[in-house]
């Protein structure tokens, strides 16, 4: 079963969606927000807007970038305007609370976007891949969870597994392909910014000085 990047639902609604800004960035590009995002309810576009989004999803271009609106940034819809310019201008992007976003890579399986960006940020303030899958299946504040949101939808293919649900180990590992992604993309991104502009390269600054305490 082939997986595919950026496609979710709204979960109070079952709109169909591709997510654009798995979280909201300030103008440096650094993360302000990441229990909200912004998606594209494709089920509410015109048609052309609609296969234009559709082709540039699933091309291989699309597939590559770690966000939509890295790829979106680059393409044009069919009448020639720019698509995220356009976006934007048509008020076609919704904020959503990630919560309320599930990502369906495949017609199996559903994970919160919360749970995944919870898993990057884990994953970057370095926990290992075993603390994070400790934490993302147990509450210290209430009773402990068997698993996380991942789960299995009807289809025509089983997912293997002893029992037909995905084990914890499973969900970790999945999630955990998707969180390391996301941060080799982020890293790349950032090396070219301080290309284009090395002013933005935070500088070291000089430790400093030990102070003497003159009463002692």
């Amino acid at each position: 079963m082939v997986n595919k990047k950026h496609i979710g639902k709204v979960k109070n609604t079952g709109l169909n969606c591709v997510i654009v800004f798995r979280a909201i960035y300030d103008e440096r590009g650094n993360i302000q927000d990441d229990t909200h995002c912004l998606v594209l309810e494709t089920d509410r576009l015109p048609d052309m807007e609609h296969d234009d989004i559709v082709r540039v999803c699933e091309s291989v271009n699309g597939q590559e970038a770690t966000e939509f609106y890295e790829i979106a940034s680059r393409q044009t819809f069919s009448d020639g305007s720019p698509m995220l310019q356009k976006l934007h201008k048509m008020g076609w992007l919704k904020k959503h609370p990630t919560n309320n976003i599930l990502m369906t890579p495949n017609s199996s399986t559903s994970v919160l976007l919360s749970e995944v960006n919870e898993i990057i940020k884990k994953s970057a303030s370095g926990m290992s891949p075993n603390d994070i899958k400790n934490s993302m299946v147990d509450d210290t504040d209430g009773a402990p969870r068997t698993q996380t949101s991942l789960n299995t939808q009807p289809s025509g293919e089983p997912i293997p597994s002893n029992d037909g649900v995905l084990d914890d180990s499973a969900i970790a590992k999945s999630m955990l392909t998707q969180a390391e992604t996301f941060l080799a993309e982020a890293a790349r991104l950032k090396e070219e910014a301080f290309t284009m502009d090395p002013s933005l390269k935070p500088k070291r600054g000089r430790k400093p000085k030990a102070v003497v305490d003159a009463s002692s």
